[in-house]
């Protein structure tokens, strides 16, 4: 079978990719049935047993729930490290694409590793503390108190990106009036338009749209400002404008919000059953119990990801269409899907199964024969 580059590479890629997520779940699975998260528990604490007595779970007991986290993301990231490195190292080098260093891949896993230990940890004190005066309403109560503080965290993003060191005012004043210009025809005042430092992280260009009530401002990569010229820029902006637009925002978070409440419900019915039954925890408020409370709610991530993929992929189609409305230039939109294509090398074809699990956007492919479709309707003078 003759196939083109970009499959062949996106093949590759993919399969590394299941082997990671493979490999991270089987150890996560293991650990859970191991009697280590009984053991570390019960070494931080001291405790023989951890049956729930005081009102609220004590501050040992979180830190017994942030090593028995700290130890099942450890030994999973352990086990998707080679197929990691292989995914972004050989393999990107092969194909000649931006290569990530194992130091590089192994300094960002232990941040967001960190970070999310952490949270993991308040998050189950949190449910502990809840379970213990509702039983069997701590899941929902603690999805409700996590959707009140992402709502806070959205709602404050507009000034919270200001804080950023990488984020800064666009200088170029004839690029700012001109998307300035750009937004209002699409029905936005933008509060601010800002260039985002992304170069170190590679030549990937991009563009995004901060707020979901109020002001929202514009953030530019600083790759997109040095190296793409204005009418492509402009279809870049006018598609994040159609996100806004077709209120791509809202729907996003009413479908994460209701994937969070499944995962947190998953996780809490991995706390009372699986984990007391094959891991011999003391249940809901056992920090041993946290491992399987990640196997709930990655199971339930999981199956939750084609719904999400699909929505998203729906969601770019009219964000596409929306540029094209808004700017008149199918040309442009299609020069610049046919470099982001040669670029990222994207598959020809796609199946289902891929498009389920991996695609974000629709194929290329896909995007570029929409561009065609609406330039052939489109007269010299670029009207309809």
């Amino acid at each position: 079978m003759n196939e083109d580059k970009g499959t062949r590479y996106r093949r590759a890629e993919r399969g590394l990719r299941l082997l990671e997520v493979t490999a991270a779940g089987v150890v996560l699975l293991a650990m859970a049935c191991s009697p280590l998260p009984v053991a570390i528990a019960r070494r931080v604490t001291g405790a023989a047993a951890l049956a729930p007595a005081a009102p609220l779970p004590g501050p040992l007991q979180g830190l017994a729930a942030a090593a028995v986290i700290a130890a099942s993301l450890a030994l999973a990231a352990l086990a998707a490290a080679p197929f990691a490195n292989r995914r972004l190292g050989g393999l990107a080098a092969r194909y000649n694409l931006p290569v990530v260093s194992a130091r590089h891949l192994a300094r960002e896993r232990l941040r967001h590793g960190l970070a999310t230990v952490a949270g993991g940890a308040l998050g189950w004190w949190v449910f502990a503390a809840l379970s213990q005066f509702t039983p069997w309403l701590g899941g929902l109560a603690t999805a409700a108190l996590l959707l009140v503080v992402a709502g806070a965290v959205m709602l404050l993003a507009p000034w919270l990106i200001l804080l950023s060191p990488r984020v800064r005012p666009m200088s170029d004043e004839t690029t700012t009036g001109r998307l300035h210009a750009l937004a209002s025809r699409a029905g936005l005042r933008l509060a601010g338009l800002h260039e985002w430092v992304f170069a170190e992280q590679g030549d990937h260009a991009n563009a995004a749209l901060v707020g979901v009530l109020g002001p929202r401002r514009l953030l530019l990569s600083d790759t997109l400002v040095a190296g793409c010229p204005p009418d492509e820029m402009d279809v870049v902006v006018a598609h994040e404008l159609g996100h806004h637009a077709h209120g791509h925002t809202w729907t996003r978070v009413r479908a994460q919000a209701a994937v969070l409440v499944l995962a947190v419900l998953a996780a809490q019915a991995g706390a009372a059953g699986p984990a007391r039954w094959v891991g011999r925890t003391g249940g809901i408020t056992d920090p041993a119990s946290v491992a399987w409370m990640l196997v709930g709610a990655g199971l339930a991530w999981l199956a939750a990801r084609p719904w999400l993929l699909a929505q998203s992929r729906l969601h770019e189609a009219e964000a596409d269409a929306f540029a094209l409305d808004l700017t008149g230039r199918p040309e442009v939109l299609e020069r610049v899907l046919t470099r982001l294509g040669a670029r990222n090398l994207a598959s020809e074809e796609d199946s289902l199964l891929t498009r389920a699990f991996f695609l974000t956007h629709p194929p290329i492919p896909q995007r570029i024969a929409a561009a065609r479709r609406a330039a052939q309707s489109t007269d010299p003078a670029g009207r309809p």
